[in-house]
């Protein structure tokens, strides 16, 4: 393993950070979106049969438990962007608004987008998203994710798993497979040289590059 910024990383890319093994999604200008994966959290989504996150029992757990946790482990408290997680029910209604934490479970939306590279898990999944919404007479059906991706729907009181999602400040060091560095470091050149095209145009940086090559 050796060590590298999370910004040269890209989607879909491997990576080992506070003794757990994530990938990463997207690059935000924020930050770098990452999912845990390899690891199965159990918990009720909430102990009261509320389907709102925002007020769950998971929300506090992931956010609590499971981060203290995590620090203890090497994770720094200091390298996590705090994200939005979107609430709009499956039926579209948006009672449930926003909240923001440090690690969530994807919402349906997020599930659609990154399924690709989202690798399937051996148990059902929450998901951050309500089937409805308590005005619509539905306070307890949440959103899952079944072992082959698929989507279906869960009871809030019942034991599932989470593989929480979470943002990443772009310079936080993580480790990578050494086979994995050429990549990185050839992402990292082509980064460069696009920065470098895009403030002295293609030709000066071509003449550059040749005098640098002919010594």
């Amino acid at each position: 393993m050796t060590k590298c910024a999370i910004k040269n990383l890209n989607p879909g890319d491997r990576f080992e950070y506070g003794m757990k093994s994530a990938i990463v999604l997207d690059k935000m200008d924020d930050g770098v979106l990452c999912m845990v994966v390899d690891e199965n959290y159990q918990s009720e989504f909430d102990k009261d049969d509320n389907n709102n996150f925002a007020e769950s029992t998971l929300r506090t757990e992931l956010n609590a438990h499971y981060m203290r946790q995590w620090i203890d482990e090497g994770a720094n408290t200091n390298d996590f962007v705090v994200m939005e997680v979107d609430l709009t029910a499956d039926d579209g209604l948006d009672d449930y608004g926003s909240c923001k934490c440090y690690l969530a479970p994807r919402t349906c939306d997020q599930h659609r987008k990154y399924r690709k590279l989202i690798p399937n898990c051996d148990n059902w999944e929450w998901t951050a998203t309500s089937w409805s919404t308590k005005s619509n007479g539905d306070s307890y059906a949440i959103r899952t994710a079944y072992i082959d991706g698929s989507l279906d729907d869960g009871i809030a009181c019942v034991k599932n798993c989470a593989r929480p999602l979470f943002k990443l400040k772009p310079d936080t060091e993580v480790e990578v497979e050494i086979d994995a560095t050429n990549g990185v470091e050839e992402s990292s050149l082509m980064d460069d040289m696009r920065k470098l095209v895009n403030e002295h145009g293609f030709p000066e940086v071509m003449e550059t590059l040749a005098k640098v090559i002919a010594g």
